[in-house]
């Protein structure tokens, strides 16, 4: 029988990512396995995780992090990486062109529908977040948009996102946009993102709230929305259909695996001390 499985912020944690296909039985031949983006950054294996996952790609479903992105503006621009940037294999490998430009033609919001025992279910991934207002038709076209920006200007497109600072906080604007999709933790009343806050829920300014909530219009057509980024939630949401699955594997937490047709999930320990 096959099977999705959706796994939270790898962030180059190879040995755990490995272990979590060994634990789910992953079978690249039947199976699909969703990445919340963020495959690579912050852990000591990130060249290793690209590779792997290159080498499997037409049984993965991607979404774009920003770590993802930070790594593609280095690659492309000749961006100087901080110092707790760990990609530095990567950007000289010989394949590094192949893997950089496989990586900027993913999209940011991807949904599927899958079959389970008992009926057909739609899931739905991003990284970080939807703007509460968005349907899943409007927030996959607006995804593509952005993604073919990026294949069409690359150099110019990644420079915007990190420097353009001005439509930094709407979501009327591409460099917007794409912030929400992959750095948003907490919103204002409005529904616009606020990006200082980075804690815990329970540490959340009484002006901000998260950016899910039951009444997100984009759930009126998803069974599931399954997401990464925050590993302060620690996984947990308290809204039983949208899933929080970065579970602070480079922290020295967790990676964790779920299996779309149950929400079954399988929990790896990091190595990372």
């Amino acid at each position: 029988m096959m099977a999705n499985y959706a796994v939270g912020d790898i962030q180059g944690c190879f040995e755990e990512f490995k272990e979590g296909l060994e634990l789910i039985k992953f079978k690249s031949s039947k199976d699909f396995l969703w990445i919340t983006g963020d495959l690579i950054n912050r852990g000591p294996d990130s060249l290793k995780v690209l590779e792997y996952v290159f080498k499997i790609k037409d049984s993965v479903h991607i979404v774009l992090g920003n770590h993802d992105l930070h790594y593609l503006n280095c690659f492309f621009n000749n961006k100087k990486q901080s110092d707790d940037d760990t990609f530095q294999s990567q950007m000289f490998h010989k394949r590094s062109l192949k893997m950089a430009k496989f990586l900027i033609q993913q999209p940011f919001v991807f949904s599927k529908k899958i079959l389970t025992k008992e009926k057909v279910i739609k899931v739905a991934m991003v990284h970080a977040g939807i703007p509460k207002d968005m349907t899943l038709k409007n927030a996959e076209t607006l995804s593509k948009i952005c993604e073919l920006e990026l294949i069409k200007n690359t150099k110019n497109s990644l420079k915007k996102i990190f420097q353009d600072k001005k439509d930094f906080n709407s979501i009327d604007s591409f460099i917007g946009l794409i912030n929400f999709f992959t750095r948003v933790r907490v919103v204002n009343k409005n529904g616009l993102p606020d990006f200082s806050f980075k804690g815990r829920k329970k540490n959340i300014p009484s002006n901000l709230a998260p950016w899910f909530r039951k009444e997100n219009k984009i759930m009126e057509d998803l069974d599931f929305l399954v997401f990464g980024h925050w590993a302060a939630l620690q996984g947990k949401t308290d809204i039983s259909n949208i899933i929080a699955l970065d579970t602070g594997c480079c922290w020295g937490k967790e990676l964790t695996f779920l299996r779309l047709e149950d929400q079954k999930k399988f929990v790896i320990k990091s190595k990372q001390g």
